[in-house]
């Protein structure tokens, strides 16, 4: 249960929120269009759940990064390592970290080793236009990975030329510099982002450092448009307890490079589309730290304890892995009185090299940059073919959208995903929608080859699968945006790592089919359509999700499907507190389902959490002045099992735009 005291505390600033959305205008909303389908549609169209956060509410939020951004989206979980989230998994309506897809500017960025490093990006909130959240299964509109939702983050250089820089320093050695330039011609520009930011941490082994650069160049003519990506992201981190209590003292170190590119052609009223990416992701893990305080290497190979100088004998050397994901699209996209229809093409091949993971290979391969003891020594590979169809139909009030995806896999069964969402505009402030979409996820090489401290994957695993159910409402004026969805996620072969009663070993493993069901609600208000761009209070948001399962982990503990969010709150307050200052304050609320194992081998509840950050900005000129603290209450709280996430923590910061 959660605590009285927060209780009240949060029952206060809800009917508080409730009293200030009293008042509303009748005026035309800016429509926005958005991702939500094949065809790019106005949001008015869509017949499903999405929260779209702009980059007005990216620039207030008093956060450093992109997860901890998405914290405050409406039933996202974002189970967070370390201080900064140096490495974080996103889950959505319940979901597990690699059952929700990250697109970046459409382009897919999931990791075919561990969706762990699905938030491995090359890209800072400097660099982000917009993010847009999908809810439910999407597996008909992106395929592999939408089992429970997408999140598409949108890049877009600036239309005149300009250079925005930043520095931040904090508690702990905390500090952040980053620049990003953008040169804007009348048919091209092209944008350069740079950004460096790490941390002694608040604790032993939670020091981390990370560096991303990233490229984009835009190019217009008449009837074509083409994006060009490149991206790199460096991060290197000590990982205290993050996969096993057993040996706390580890570390990792990641590296992605990124390229894309994505051309528009219109031809009349048809729309051709064509995308090509290359991903590669390479992640040296060391059970045992080595370095100065930790772990060194002894004359035969094997591993000392630096400050005991205990010897151990039967660890010889880190994890090294090389995964790499190669793909393309094609799509053609016809506009009709009546809606559009959407037909194309999508290919991926994802191959890993490794010392761990895989099948065992003839020859092996140095680690490039690595010690000179590691070699790749397994690999693996499979391919991916996608052929889909969708159909949106506008009908007056009534809107359509249909589809199936075909997905052969050489690994796999081949199988069809289909869907169908429709919305009626009943008034131009009130909608009502229902949806259906059957989606899946294929197993991730740690999942199928994974067996290191005392983690266990399994071969024999097959694609986890979801039929998705939604029905919802939307309310909207000038200056209120309300929202409530039912949803229902009807899983079988769910994967998940598993540890039976009386065993010190966690398996992968299909287990039994779970049903997760919930409701979902947010509240958005702006003050200044009826009391002026001056008034105090300029914005209130509000949002709440309730989620509930009808499988518990009988015989055996979950991992990961079964310690999901069941309550959840957020509320942001934006406020003007002079000419030229603003205060942000964000809250959430939340009860996590499950336990986890403490180093005694005892169960511990996850429990409820209140956590709080504020941000105090003054703009001056081409100046913002600002501070902000993380966590403004220090509460104690853990994400995931045994990894204590860090207190409160002050920083201050200078951005200056040219």
């Amino acid at each position: 249960m959660i605590p009285t005291s927060k209780r009240i505390f949060v029952s206060a600033l809800l009917i508080f929120s409730i009293q200030a959305a009293q008042a509303q205008k009748s005026v035309e909303v800016e429509e926005v269009v958005v991702s939500a389908s094949r065809a790019e549609i106005a949001t008015s169209e869509i017949s499903k759940s999405i929260t779209v956060i702009s980059r007005k509410e990216i620039e207030t939020a008093p956060v450093s990064s992109i997860n901890e951004l998405l914290k405050y989206a409406m039933n996202v979980d974002v189970r967070q390592r370390g201080m900064s989230g140096v490495q974080a998994d996103i889950g959505i309506r319940g979901s597990n970290f690699s059952q929700v897809l990250i697109l970046l500017n459409g382009i897919r960025m999931n990791d075919a080793q561990t969706g762990h490093f699905n938030m491995n990006l090359p890209i800072e909130l400097l660099d982000i236009e917009r993010i847009e959240i999908l809810y439910g299964g999407a597996s008909r509109l992106y395929g592999d990975g939408a089992f429970a939702g997408a999140i598409n983050i949108i890049t877009k250089n600036s239309e005149n030329n300009q250079v925005k820089a930043i520095a931040e320093l904090g508690d702990y050695n905390w500090n952040q510099l980053g620049v990003q330039a953008t040169i804007s011609r009348e048919k091209h520009s092209h944008s350069l982002g740079l950004l460096q930011k790490g941390s002694d941490g608040q604790y032993r082994n939670t020091d981390f450092s990370q560096r991303n650069i990233f490229w984009q160049s835009e190019f217009k003519e008449k009837n074509t448009d083409l994006k060009i990506n490149l991206g790199q992201n460096d991060k290197s981190f000590g990982a205290q307890n993050f996969y096993s209590v057993n040996f706390p003292s580890q570390y990792e170190v990641n590296k992605l490079q990124f390229v894309s590119a994505k051309m528009d052609h219109q031809i009349n009223k048809i729309k051709l589309s064509a995308s090509f990416y290359n991903r590669l992701h390479f992640d040296r893990f060391e059970l045992f730290r080595e370095g100065e305080g930790y772990f060194g290497r002894n004359v035969d190979g094997s591993f000392r304890n630096l400050e005991t100088n205990d010897t151990i004998s039967w660890y010889t050397g880190h994890n090294y892995h090389k995964s790499h994901t190669i793909g393309s699209e094609l799509s053609a996209t016809y506009s009709s009185k009546i809606g559009t229809t959407n037909i194309g093409y999508e290919y991926r091949k994802e191959s890993i090299k490794s010392n761990a993971l895989g099948k065992d290979v003839n020859d092996r391969i140095a680690a490039v940059g690595e010690h000179p003891s590691a070699f790749y020594t397994k690999a693996d590979w499979r391919e991916n073919h996608s052929l889909f169809l969708e159909q949106n139909f506008s009908l007056k009030r009534l809107f359509i959208s249909g589809g199936a995806l075909l997905n052969i896999n050489n690994r796999f069964d081949n199988e069809i995903y289909s869907g169908m969402d429709i919305g009626y505009q009943f008034t131009k402030r009130f909608r009502t929608y229902a949806s259906v979409n059957k989606s899946f996820r294929l197993p991730s090489y740690t999942d199928l080859y994974y067996s290191l401290g005392g983690a266990v994957g399994s071969i024999n695993l097959k694609p986890e699968e979801s039929i998705n159910y939604e029905i919802g409402m939307n309310y909207k004026t000038s200056s209120l945006n309300t929202k409530a969805a039912i949803f229902v996620r009807d899983g079988k072969n769910l994967i998940d790592w598993i540890r039976f009663n009386g065993n010190d070993t966690i398996k992968a493993a299909n287990i039994t089919e779970a049903l997760f069901y919930g409701f979902e609600a947010s509240t958005v208000y702006n003050f200044k359509p009826d009391f002026g761009e001056n008034s105090f209070l300029q914005q209130i948001s509000f949002n709440i999700a309730i989620l509930k399962s009808d499988t518990l982990s009988n015989g055996f503990e979950s991992n990961y499907v079964l310690d999901y969010i069941k309550t959840q709150a957020n509320l942001e307050f934006d406020f003007r507190i002079g000419e030229q200052t603003f205060l942000n304050w964000m809250i959430r609320l939340q009860e996590r389902e499950g336990e986890y194992l403490d180093a005694n081998g005892n169960e511990i509840a996850f429990g409820e959490q209140l956590i709080s950050d504020v941000g105090i900005t003054h703009k001056l000129n081409s100046l913002n002045l600002y501070v902000q603290v993380a966590n403004l209450f220090d509460e104690k709280y853990i994400d995931v099992g045994n990894v204590r996430m860090p207190g409160r923590l002050i920083k201050a910061g200078i951005q200056v735009n040219f």
